[in-house]
């Protein structure tokens, strides 16, 4: 299997494998059906994907706030 290979010895192929089930798994956990990914266009999978990294870019970034916030008040 690709993953238990150094990166050296993984061919093309595995590599395309490899990131082709690792999109179509990330697509899975997100609540898209097997129907629907499989009728996506690569633009379509790349914005959905896109959307959620940054909706998940956007909650780290307000937790970090929140916690900065609550630091501040214990201090006080």
């Amino acid at each position: 299997m690709a993953f238990l290979k150094s990166p050296g010895e993984v061919t093309p192929e595995e590599g395309l494998l490899f990131t082709y089930w690792l999109t179509v798994l990330q697509l899975l956990k997100l609540g898209i059906p097997w129907v629907d990914i499989m009728g996506f266009s690569d633009t379509e999978i790349k914005t959905v994907l896109g959307i959620e990294m940054a909706i998940a870019q956007k909650q780290q970034e307000e937790q970090a706030r929140a916690m900065a916030a609550n630091k501040n008040n214990m201090r006080m």
